[in-house]
């Protein structure tokens, strides 16, 4: 029998996805996926509605979520497994995270409104999109108002106002590990290699080992934008220091270009380590 991939990050259109959880879970077992996770921006729909469908899919579905974070003025994510998503207490923090996140986009548009007259934050509250074509309401709102041409565009607009996640106000990451575990859950560093710029890989694994001791459990080694150096460097962290090893492929079904499975990493691959 052949051996079944892990995908343990997966975005459904409850944040920034253009699948649905049944759409994903059928898309995980056409791509040859065994276990899997819908890891939302702090979203908990998402994972629920998974867990209430996968029941006799062949599946084996962890409950998650992806959380926002500071750590030395940079925008870390925390995935948050095996959560209690029914825990009161996560769910506010869980809430209140995402209420940061969307103040970000709000920024945004009040910076707009002195530059552009047909942008108002009024209007924007007032405006829906469909949740399948992926991204975020802001983005659609700068192409409904002409103002981009596709929702790409709209990252430059973010630049170009200074506005970025890593200005909000988000918890530190021992604070999101914490109430991670308080819901039961295990807290892993997601993509490292994508957030942490460094000179040197061994600047790189010097900043990941200090944030280890914030309540981190496992790392997101195998990730599809991870270099083979940045691979082997988180392996060797998790290793040195008892954390388990996960993948995830980030997929974002349309929105981004990466595929379910894509890591191609199976659970006798990640017990190895």
């Amino acid at each position: 029998m052949e051996a079944k991939y892990v995908d343990l990050h997966i975005h459904s259109y409850y944040s920034d996805g253009t699948m649905s959880p049944a759409e994903i879970l059928d898309m995980a077992k056409k791509n040859n996926v065994g276990v899997m996770a819908i890891t939302d921006h702090d979203v908990l729909e998402g994972s629920r509605e998974l867990m209430n469908i996968c029941k006799d899919s062949g599946v084996k579905c962890i409950t998650g979520v992806e959380l926002d974070a500071l750590y030395h003025n940079l925008n870390f994510h925390i995935l948050g497994y095996g959560v209690d998503l029914e825990n009161e207490e996560f769910q506010k923090f869980v809430k209140r995270d995402r209420a940061l996140l969307d103040e970000v986009n709000t920024k945004l548009i009040e910076k707009m409104e002195s530059d552009c007259d047909d942008v108002s934050l009024e209007d924007y509250n007032k405006y829906s999109y469909e949740r399948n074509k992926g991204g975020w309401k802001a983005l659609h709102y700068l192409v409904h108002k002409g103002l981009t041409k596709n929702v790409w565009e709209g990252f430059g607009i973010y630049n170009k106002y200074g506005v970025y996640n890593s200005c909000a106000d988000f918890p530190t990451i021992e604070e999101v590990c914490a109430q991670i575990h308080k819901a039961r859950g295990k807290a892993v560093l997601a993509h490292p290699g994508k957030v942490i710029y460094k000179d040197t890989i061994e600047e790189f694994i010097e900043e990941v080992k200090g944030i280890v001791p914030f309540g981190i459990d496992g790392i997101e080694c195998y990730y599809p934008a991870h270099s083979e150096e940045i691979t082997k460097a988180c392996l060797d962290i998790c290793k040195d220091n008892g954390l388990f090893v996960t993948t995830g492929s980030d997929c974002h079904g349309e929105f981004q270009d990466t595929t379910i499975g894509q890591t191609k990493i199976t659970e006798e691959d990640l017990k190895k380590h």
